[in-house]
C-alpha cells in the first residue's frame, strides 16, 4: 500500500487510535531511529520550555487543556 494512502486511511481514525498508531510505529524503529525521535522530542520540549521561561508562551491547567480536547475530539 502506498505512503500516502495509508497516510490518509489512518487520519480518519479517531484521536486516540492514531495515537496508539503512532506509539507502535515508533516501537517499532530501530535503536537509532529512537534515539533521533527521542532527541527530537526532548528538543522541542526544551524549546517549549525555554519559550515559557522567557514568557513567550503561558502555561495551561492540565485538566482543562484534556477537558478542551475531549470536547473537541468527542463524537
Amino acid at each position: 500500500m502506498d505512503q500516502a494512502i495509508l497516510e490518509q486511511e489512518a487520519m480518519k481514525l479517531p484521536a486516540h487510535e492514531r495515537a496508539l498508531l503512532a506509539d507502535a510505529l515508533l516501537g517499532s524503529l530501530d535503536d537509532e531511529a529512537k534515539r533521533k525521535a527521542e532527541a527530537v522530542c526532548a528538543g522541542e520540549a526544551e524549546d517549549r520550555h525555554d519559550a515559557y521561561s522567557r514568557g513567550e508562551v503561558q502555561a495551561a491547567d492540565g485538566p482543562a487543556v484534556f477537558e478542551n480536547l475531549r470536547k473537541r475530539h468527542a463524537k
